[in-house]
C-alpha cells in the first residue's frame, strides 16, 4: 500500500512539470495584420525644370541631285568609232567624250573652209581697189563693206561655213562642264540608241538636297539656313548644307518643295541617293522637359514634381517636340514652374502622394 501511494505521488510530480514551464511570446503573432507598418520610399531620380528657347528639328526625307547634271546625245544615229572615256570617269570641260563616224562632215567643213578663204581674197582685192592703202576691212566704210560682200560672196560662204561646222559637231560629244560620266551604255562600233541620251554628265563636286515640308513649316525657313544631312547608308557620317531654294507652291499633299546645296566633301555622294535632311531652328520662351518626364494618367499628360519629399502629380499639354524634349503647358491646377525638381526616372507606375528617395539624374 505503501508502495502504491508513493508511485501515486511521482507520477503526479511528473505530470505537473509542462504546466510549469514559461509561456513563451510568439514572435510574429504580434506583427499580422498592423496597418501601422510604414512601406520603403520609392527610388527615383529628377531634374530641375527648365524654361527658356526650345531647340525643334524639322526631320524631311530627300534625295540627292547634282548642282550640275546634263543629258548628251548625238544628232545623228551614225556608228560610234571612238569612246573616250567610260562610266565613273572624270571629264574637263570641252573635253571630247565620243565621236561618230563623221567623214562626210569633215570633207563638207574642208569645203566650206576652201571656199571662204577664196572669197575672203575676192573681197580683199574689192577692198584695195576701193581704197587707197586699204588692207583689211576695217579701213573702209560700212556701208562699202556690206556692198563688197555681196559682191564677192562672202556672206554666203560664212553661212555656208557655219553650216557645215555645226553638223561636224554635232558627231562629237564634248563635256559642256567638269563632272563624271554616268549611264553610258553604248559600245564602239554601234550606233547610238535614238531613244535614250548617249550618257549623263554628273558634277558630283556639289549636290543638292530636295526634301519636302509640310506648308506650315515654310514660315520657319529661309535662303541660307543651315540643314544637317544624314545619308541613309552611312548613317553616322554627317554633311552640312544650305538652303537655297524654297518653291513657293503647295503641292497636293500640302508640301512645298526645299532644296538645299551640300558639298561632296569625301566623294561618298552619289546621285540619286536617299537621305535626312535636319533643320534646327529656335522658339523663344517655353518650360522644357525631357520627354521621359511625361507620363498618361487617365489618357492625360501627367509630369510628377518632388514636393517635400513626396511625389506631386501635375498635369500637362505637350506643345513643341524634338527628339529629346517636350515644351509644356501646365493644366488643371498644377504648380510647375522654372526651377522645380521633376521626376523622369521610376514614374512610370508613380503614384500621387508616395514617399520617395529622390537622386538627381546626371544630364
Amino acid at each position: 500500500m505503501k508502495n502504491l501511494i508513493y508511485f501515486l505521488l511521482v507520477f503526479c510530480l511528473f505530470c505537473s512539470l509542462p504546466a510549469c514551464k514559461k509561456k513563451t511570446e510568439n514572435k510574429f503573432g504580434n506583427k499580422l495584420g498592423d496597418i501601422g507598418a510604414k512601406a520603403d520610399p520609392i527610388k527615383v531620380e529628377g531634374q530641375l525644370i527648365e524654361f527658356g528657347d526650345f531647340p525643334i528639328e524639322l526631320v524631311s526625307n530627300g534625295k540627292l541631285e547634282a548642282y550640275q547634271k546634263a543629258s548628251l546625245k548625238f544628232r545623228g544615229n551614225e556608228k560610234v568609232l571612238r569612246i573616250n572615256y567610260q562610266n565613273g570617269a572624270w571629264v574637263e570641260a570641252g573635253q571630247l567624250i565620243a565621236e561618230q563616224d563623221n567623214q562626210l562632215e569633215k570633207l563638207d567643213l574642208e569645203q566650206a573652209k576652201l571656199r571662204m578663204e577664196r572669197v575672203r581674197i575676192d573681197r580683199l582685192a574689192l577692198i584695195v581697189g576701193h581704197k587707197i592703202g586699204a588692207r583689211s576691212p576695217e579701213d573702209i566704210p560700212v556701208e562699202a563693206l556690206r556692198r563688197f560682200n555681196m559682191q564677192s560672196g562672202y556672206d554666203e560662204a560664212e553661212l555656208a561655213y557655219q553650216q557645215a561646222l555645226i553638223r561636224y559637231e554635232y558627231t562629237r560629244l564634248t563635256a559642256p562642264f567638269s563632272g563624271r560620266i554616268a549611264s553610258l551604255d553604248c559600245k564602239e562600233q554601234n550606233s547610238p540608241a535614238g531613244d535614250k541620251p548617249f550618257c549623263l554628265i554628273v558634277n558630283d563636286k556639289e549636290f543638292e538636297v530636295v526634301f519636302p515640308v509640310m506648308e506650315n513649316e515654310m514660315a520657319r525657313l529661309h535662303i541660307g539656313q543651315e540643314v544637317t544631312v544624314k545619308p541613309f547608308a552611312m548613317d553616322s557620317v554627317t554633311y552640312i548644307g544650305r538652303i537655297t531654294q524654297i518653291n513657293p507652291l503647295v503641292d497636293e499633299h500640302g508640301n512645298v518643295t526645299i532644296k538645299a546645296q551640300v558639298s561632296n566633301k569625301d566623294g561618298h555622294l552619289v546621285e540619286g541617293m536617299n537621305v535626312k535632311a535636319l533643320i534646327s531652328d529656335k522658339v523663344q520662351g517655353g518650360l522644357i522637359v525631357p520627354k521621359e518626364a511625361v507620363v498618361l494618367r487617365n489618357n492625360q499628360q501627367v509630369v510628377f514634381s518632388l514636393l517635400n519629399g513626396r511625389s506631386y502629380w501635375n498635369y500637362v499639354e505637350s506643345d513643341l517636340e524634338n527628339s529629346t524634349s517636350y515644351t509644356i503647358r501646365v493644366v488643371k491646377a498644377g504648380i510647375l514652374k522654372a526651377g522645380d525638381t521633376i521626376i523622369t526616372k521610376g514614374n512610370l507606375n508613380l503614384a500621387n502622394d508616395a514617399e520617395l528617395e529622390f537622386k538627381f539624374h546626371a544630364k
